[in-house]
């Protein structure tokens, strides 16, 4: 299946991929940030949709009772009043999906994200808050950082297209695609065939 490139892919819509299509998506992502970014949050995923990913979308289940005040609506989210269901899909999607993209700056439950992620294996991709320098172990979590999600969307679009194309060649320079395709290799196994080292 070619998917179109990126610029197309901004100057349309993005729409959801059908149930059939989802099966074929060439990453399945998770985009660990904080509540207060949920609207950035969408629109991320919404670009991701447009590549061709599937997104662990956590911004629909986290979605306080219409009416609370922002202190309730923070104590809603702060103890998980859904019985526990955000937190049970936040910590299973950060385990699973095939990438994390941290959206930067956000707090303390982000962090967790990454970190779980950073155990399982799950490649972790950074986006730099305007005014964030992540500390040493968050730093340390990410398999690459980039300065914008405009380049974390570049990035992903290249990944999607090595891993979509038969015999694909990583990039000789060890950069943050060669970084986040040969952790995607490792996590994934043999079965996708990608030639190290050429262009």
């Amino acid at each position: 299946m070619r998917r179109p490139a990126l610029s197309a892919c901004r100057a349309r819509r993005p729409r959801a991929l059908p149930a059939r299509d989802i099966a074929e998506a060439a990453l399945t992502v998770y985009v660990a940030g904080s509540f207060k970014h949920k609207h950035g949050v969408r629109l991320l995923g919404r670009e991701l949709r447009a590549l061709g990913c599937r997104i662990l979308d956590w911004t629909e289940k986290a979605a306080p009772p219409p009416g609370l005040t922002p202190q309730e609506r923070r104590a809603w989210m702060d103890t998980d009043r859904a019985g526990g269901s955000v937190f049970a899909f936040c910590r299973d999607a950060c385990l699973t999906a095939d990438l994390v993209i941290y959206y930067g700056a956000s707090g303390q439950d982000a962090g967790v994200e990454v970190g779980l992620a950073a155990a399982a294996g799950v490649p972790v991709l950074g986006i730099r808050g305007p005014l964030e320098a992540p500390g040493l172990m968050l730093h340390g979590a990410g398999t690459a950082w980039v300065d914008s999600v405009e380049e974390a969307l570049e990035l992903t679009a290249r990944l999607v297209q090595l891993l979509s194309e038969p015999a694909a060649a990583l990039p000789r320079r060890r950069g943050p695609l060669r970084r986040l395709a040969e952790a995607l290799l490792a996590r994934r196994g043999p079965a996708v065939d990608i030639i190290p080292g050429r262009e």
